[in-house]
C-alpha cells in the first residue's frame, strides 16, 4: 500500500484562492505630476503577496511566536489571551514579511476535539454536529498591522490568512462547516468577505470577557456556489 503522503494546502504551489467576493478596495487621492514624465520606464507588477511566507507552524518555537503575537494583539484592546493548554487536534497557520511574524491564525479539528466555541455555543454547534457536519474552528487570530503599517505594507493580509486557513480546512482536514467567533463590530467583514452567517444572538466571551457572536459558513456549498464544478481534492 502506498503511503499517504500529507498535503499542506497553505503553500501548495498550485493553491487557488476561495473565490469569494473581496469588499471594494479603499479609494486613494493621488495628487496630480507637475509636469508629464519625459521617458516612461517599464513598470514591473508583483502579487500583492509575492514577499510574504505562508508556513504551518512546525515548532514549538513557532507555536510560542504566533501566541506571543497573540497576546501583544489582544492586549492592546484590553483582552486576555491565555496559552492553550494543549495544541493537539490543532494547525496554526503563521504569516511572515521579511523573516518576521506578522500574523496567526489557528484552525482546530472539531472531529477529534471539543471547539471553544462550544463554551458559549453549545446548542448552535451541537446542532451542526447532529447534521453531521464535519466541523473546524478559527481562533487566536492576530495580525501586527503596526509592523505592516510601519514596512508600507497598505494590504489586506487578514483577508489573506483567513482565505489560506479556509482552505487548509476544507482540503487537508476534509470540513465541511467552519465557525469563529468574532466582536460584533466584524460581523459585516466576515459576512460580505466570505460569506459567513450569524449563527444565535449575540454572548459574551468568557475566555476574552468581551461580546462575540458565532458566525457558521458552510464551506461544500460556499465553494460549489462561487464556482460550480471546482475541485478542492
Amino acid at each position: 500500500m502506498t503511503p499517504r503522503v500529507l498535503h499542506h494546502a497553505a503553500n501548495d504551489t498550485r493553491f487557488h484562492p476561495f473565490p469569494f467576493a473581496r469588499p471594494a478596495p479603499r479609494l486613494t487621492l493621488i495628487q496630480r505630476a507637475s509636469a508629464a514624465p519625459t521617458a516612461c520606464a517599464p513598470i514591473a507588477h508583483r502579487a500583492p503577496f509575492a514577499d510574504f511566507e505562508f508556513p504551518l507552524a512546525g515548532t514549538e518555537a513557532d507555536l510560542a511566536a504566533a501566541a506571543t503575537l497573540v497576546e501583544r494583539c489582544y492586549g492592546r484592546r484590553g483582552y486576555p489571551a491565555q496559552r492553550p493548554e494543549s495544541t493537539h487536534g490543532e494547525t496554526t497557520l503563521l504569516a511572515r514579511w521579511a523573516g518576521r511574524l506578522v500574523g496567526t491564525v489557528t484552525v482546530r479539528c472539531g472531529v477529534t476535539q471539543r471547539l471553544h466555541a462550544e463554551t458559549g455555543f453549545a446548542e448552535h454547534v451541537g446542532a451542526l454536529r447532529e447534521q453531521g457536519c464535519r466541523l473546524i474552528e478559527y481562533t487566536r487570530f492576530a495580525i501586527d498591522r503596526d509592523a505592516l503599517m510601519h514596512a508600507g505594507q497598505d494590504i489586506d493580509l487578514a483577508f489573506e490568512l483567513i482565505r489560506r486557513a479556509l482552505r487548509l480546512g476544507r482540503v487537508s482536514l476534509e470540513a465541511t462547516d467552519a465557525v469563529i467567533e468574532v466582536n460584533p463590530r466584524h460581523v459585516r467583514y466576515y459576512q460580505r468577505a466570505f460569506g459567513f452567517r450569524a449563527f444565535g444572538a449575540e454572548r459574551r466571551c468568557e475566555r476574552v470577557g468581551a461580546p462575540a457572536r458565532l458566525l457558521h459558513l458552510n464551506l461544500v456549498a460556499a465553494d460549489s456556489a462561487s464556482r460550480p464544478g471546482l475541485a478542492l481534492h
